[in-house]
């Protein structure tokens, strides 16, 4: 395992991929970004990493987990449907993984590290992670804290 402090970059050497093809997981906070004013600092940062990604060749993906807490805006919201079309039009530029039986298998094996370390996390951010593992992904997000010590995931924040 290899760490990075500038981007917090965590190496997997046994991640299965999708089919060669060089793919990004954009976690919640990418997503949330991306749905803010134009204006704002964070959707700024979060649209120039996702552009250096694609000019990397990188397909965006996202899991339905991160979905999930996406679309809990709108329902929290004043205005739901002017909400829920912001969160649509993010949404169409992803591809949504699920969450299948190889990433059980590794959200098991993670949740197993940190509890023998003394260190719990969240379920969502441990099964995104698991996804992003399964997937052979590298996970994009402002939060990298949510995912410290998780063996084999390669996280890149902005």
């Amino acid at each position: 395992m290899r760490l990075k402090r500038s981007n917090v970059l965590w190496r997997s050497a046994g991640a299965r991929g999708t089919g060669g093809d060089r793919v990004a997981l954009l976690d919640t906070t990418v997503l949330v970004d991306l749905g803010r004013r134009p204006d704002s600092e964070f959707h700024r940062r979060a649209r120039a990493q996702v552009a250096r990604l694609v000019a990397e060749g990188h397909t965006l993906f996202t899991s339905r987990i991160n979905e999930a807490e996406f679309r809990v805006g709108p329902e929290l919201s004043r205005d739901p449907q002017k909400e829920l079309v912001r969160v649509e039009r993010v949404l169409a530029g992803v591809v949504i993984l699920e969450f299948d039986a190889e990433a059980s298998l590794r959200y098991a094996r993670i949740k197993e590290h940190l509890m023998k370390r003394g260190r719990p996390a969240g379920d969502c951010d441990m099964l995104i992670a698991a996804v992003a593992i399964a997937n052979g992904e590298p996970l994009l997000t402002r939060n990298p804290r949510h995912f410290y010590d998780v063996p084999g995931l390669d996280v890149t924040s902005y």
